[in-house]
């Protein structure tokens, strides 16, 4: 009799670790998720796991699991989330969390970020002001040839010293973002030789943006080979313009430039979406864009937030260049 209670105990063990390794049991989606995002260490990562999976019970395609897709996106805290198709790259889900206020500012405005940061038609451009001061306006770089957009730069740099600049003023105030690799290949002269900026994840592992003879490295990676010319003195004053719609990639590129002698920076705060995001594939329908590591500029500070100013004043977008009162501004600084 002893024998069957002990028979009895055991299947009643079993049974029990079983279940609980059943309910216990990763979701890939969540898992996913869970190795790659920035904010890993801050997360409860059991409790997201156990509603997703009751957000997505007995659901397989895209569309009926999106509500817990919404729900894990806003669980993570990331701003800078997403789910895509993994077909078109069309995004599914994007994140509507609450979004803390890191430090005061004016917010963007939806309207003019569709109208006008996010214009694909919108271009670089340049202008020599007064007889030595060279204009650069860098908007958002979308996908496309990394030289070819690096060249209309770098010529662009290369045109405004011939003509004798030696101030800068780098806006970047209508920087929506996009592909940071033509930004810096192409204003590499400008950055100054050396470790300039990067990124660093929860590991404290560091992703290096690194200028070696005008040329940009990312993480050691050459982006794409650039004439070494012009040759700007590390002396020679450049003004950075930021605004609130100067967001993510065009927030790493003001971050690059912050520690550089001689340099200063008007305008408003930015966006504060200071984070590299990675593209995860999770299956045969989905993406995952996810925050992986944090904005560092070349003294290896943390940006968690908006990059921020040293001479705040609001941003006018339907003015010309001669009475841009921030223009106004930057000439007189780089005049002094």
């Amino acid at each position: 009799m002893r024998n069957y209670i002990y028979l009895f105990v055991l299947l009643l063990l079993a049974t029990s670790c079983k279940s609980q390794e059943k309910k216990n049991e990763w979701h890939p989606i969540v898992l996913k998720a869970k190795e790659t995002s920035l904010y890993t260490k801050q997360l409860d990562w059991e409790k997201i796991n156990t509603e997703f999976k009751k957000l997505t019970a007995g659901k397989e395609q895209t569309a009926d699991i999106k509500e817990g897709l919404q729900y894990l996106i806003n669980s993570l805290g990331d701003k800078h989330a997403r789910f895509l198709s993994a077909k078109d790259y069309s995004i599914v889900v994007s994140y509507k969390g609450a979004i803390a206020e890191d430090n005061e500012g004016p917010k963007p405005k939806g309207a003019f970020i569709n109208s006008v940061i996010n214009d694909v038609s919108a271009r670089f451009t340049y202008q020599l002001l007064e007889d030595d001061i060279g204009y650069l306006k860098i908007v958002g770089i979308g996908p496309g040839d990394v030289k070819e957009q690096s060249d209309f730069i770098r010529n662009g740099l290369l045109d405004l010293k011939k003509q004798g600049a030696n101030k800068w003023i780098v806006d970047l105030r209508f920087n929506g973002g996009g592909n940071i690799e033509p930004m810096l290949s192409g204003l590499a002269p400008l950055l100054g030789e050396g470790f300039v900026g990067g990124g660093i994840n929860s590991a404290d592992e560091v992703r290096t943006f690194r200028i070696e003879k005008g040329q940009f490295y990312n993480y050691d990676r050459l982006a794409c080979a650039m004439n070494e010319l012009p040759k700007i003195a590390a002396t020679e004053k450049i003004a950075v313009l930021l605004s609130r719609y100067t967001i993510s990639s065009g927030e790493m590129l003001a971050i690059s430039f912050k520690g550089r002698e001689q340099t200063t920076f008007i305008g408003e705060p930015t966006a504060g979406y200071t984070t590299g995001t990675g593209l995860d594939i999770v299956n045969e329908e989905l993406a995952l864009v996810i925050a992986q590591d944090v904005f560092i500029d070349r003294n290896k500070k943390k940006y968690h937030g908006k990059v921020g100013v040293d001479t705040y004043m609001e941003f006018q977008h339907l003015v010309a260049i001669e009475e841009d009162k921030q223009i106004d501004k930057a000439m007189v600084w780089l005049n002094q």
